[in-house]
């Protein structure tokens, strides 16, 4: 899922390429900060030297600034890595940033599935600034930056739906990667959807344990298929949900 976004946003540099997208206002409260460069092919980050750890610096610096200005609409207090075209990561900074900068983050979406092909699905708790009441895929988060999305999946399943890492441990990455480009209130969401399945036990039944799911339910493909037709899930959980019916012969909509 991709949109055309460049008539709307300017290009911001880092490291030689460009790496994100500036909303116009956002690029105007930047033009007289010290660590921005204006340029004709839009904005560049200062980067004092080109290591990751002075970019990151740089990157974070810019970020805090942001935040002050109100641009940041969600403060996480974790950073995501800034990988180049070659999976390199080149910078980390505050993970909240990554819209209002537009720069690409990685994001892993576990489909869990019963023995009977029935698939557990998430509702998001109403009290979620983004999607409250949606429904979502079994567990799904950020990959923090240091973190591989193998330990991002154990870790997203435990919190979010009680799975013992002695199952999730089972979790498949079939290697499908989504890109979803989508404009939001604060900035360009790009994220990179890992999608990941994971077969459970017939008996196991998730639980939330960090609040950010009111409860989960047990859906037959078509089931899922027919709530994916009516919008009920968030966008890169319907990608990621979709894909792997398809792929794992469920989905209605084969040709």
């Amino acid at each position: 899922m991709t949109a055309d976004l460049s008539g709307s946003y300017l290009p911001f540099w880092i490291g030689g390429a460009i790496r994100g997208r500036l909303r116009r206002d956002v690029a105007q409260a930047l033009s007289d900060f010290e660590g921005i460069e204006v340029a004709d092919i839009g904005l560049k980050l200062r980067e004092r030297g080109s290591s990751r750890s002075g970019r990151s610096r740089a990157l974070q610096a810019l970020a805090v600034h942001l935040r002050k200005l109100g641009f940041i609409a969600d403060w996480r207090n974790e950073l995501s890595a800034l990988l180049d075209d070659s999976g390199v990561e080149i910078a980390r900074c505050e993970r909240g940033a990554f819209r209002s900068l537009g720069l690409q983050n990685r994001a892993v979406h576990v489909n869990g599935y019963r023995a009977d092909g029935r698939v557990w699905v998430a509702r998001r708790s109403d009290l979620k600034r983004a999607d409250p009441g949606k429904l979502d895929n079994l567990a799904a988060g950020g990959v923090s930056a240091g973190e591989s999305p193998r330990r991002t999946a154990l870790r997203e399943a435990w919190e979010e739906a009680g799975v013992p890492a002695s199952l999730a441990r089972r979790v498949d990455f079939p290697g499908m990667v989504i890109r979803s480009l989508r404009e939001t209130t604060f900035g360009v969401h790009d994220e990179l959807v890992i999608v990941a399945d994971l077969d459970l036990p017939q008996d196991f039944e998730p639980a939330g344990r960090d609040g950010e799911v009111s409860e989960f339910l047990c859906l037959s493909a078509s089931a899922a298929e027919s709530a994916l037709d009516r919008g009920e899930f968030t966008v890169e959980a319907a990608l990621a949900l979709r894909e792997s019916l398809e792929r794992r012969g469920f989905s209605r909509h084969r040709p």
